[in-house]
């Protein structure tokens, strides 16, 4: 008998510390570049959002994807700015052909400006890392499922440099971004051409974006549902000490 209450009480303990915990939301990264930037270059000059870097991307089978973040890779270059500004949009793009040199269309879907704090000091890289609090419209728009689309950033207020990695022969760059969820990348263009920074280096970006998800209903802890398994166990285990003295 005595080995039965041993019995009852582990099995209770286990059970009260083995659901304990409580589990933590995490991060998926829709498209990143595989590669750290190796340089960087300045925006081509002028305002409209065909003066851009971007990334072309086709979207996989699961959706509809919502954008949580977007984060750039930058540098001050020759500003010495404190705050900045410049324009991240969702576009249509010009085809859905890998390699097909696609570029960001003439359809708007969603834009937002934001307000940046940078580094003072020129020439120094910095991260750019936005949410839902400064790309309100953004990451109020779905993404549809198989559906091309152009993430572009254009009309900086200030003299920055967009992260670049340089060396990529044409027609090799989508494979130098890392993807996920069933996305395929497209195309990487500057001024809504084909990147091309020599005649024969084809660049990626500074561009990956992605999503955020919730925690789950959070699990009651040991503190709580542990010690009352502990108590419980502690009270068992004297009803039967006194039903053992009395016989």
């Amino acid at each position: 008998m005595k080995s039965l209450i041993n019995v009852t009480v582990a099995l209770m303990l286990i059970s009260a510390f083995s659901i304990s915990g409580v589990a933590s939301g995490g991060t998926i990264t829709y498209v990143k570049p595989s590669n750290a930037p190796d340089s960087n270059t300045n925006w081509p000059g002028g305002t409209n959002f065909s003066n851009n870097y971007g990334i072309a991307f086709t979207t996989g089978s699961s959706g509809p994807f919502d954008i949580d973040w977007v984060n750039l890779e930058l540098n001050t270059s020759s500003s010495t700015a404190g705050s900045a500004s410049l324009t991240v949009a969702l576009r249509n793009t010009t085809n859905s052909i890998a390699d097909g040199k696609a570029i960001a269309g003439s359809t708007e879907y969603a834009k937002d400006t934001v307000i940046f704090t940078k580094p003072t000091t020129t020439s120094t890289y910095f991260p750019l890392n936005l949410t839902s609090a400064q790309l309100t419209n953004i990451t109020s728009y779905s993404l549809a499922s198989s559906t091309s689309y152009a993430l572009i950033v254009y009309a900086p207020t200030v003299a920055i440099g967009m992260g670049r990695t340089t060396g990529f022969l044409d027609g090799t760059t989508n494979s130098q971004y890392t993807v996920t969820n069933g996305f395929t990348m497209l195309n990487t263009f500057r001024n809504n051409l084909t990147y091309r920074n020599t005649l024969t280096s084809y660049p990626t970006v500074g561009i990956s974006f992605g999503a955020t998800t919730a925690d789950p209903s959070p699990v009651p802890e040991p503190s709580t549902l542990g010690i009352g398994a502990l108590v419980a166990a502690g009270g068992l285990l004297q009803k039967f000490r006194k039903r053992f003295r009395r016989g």
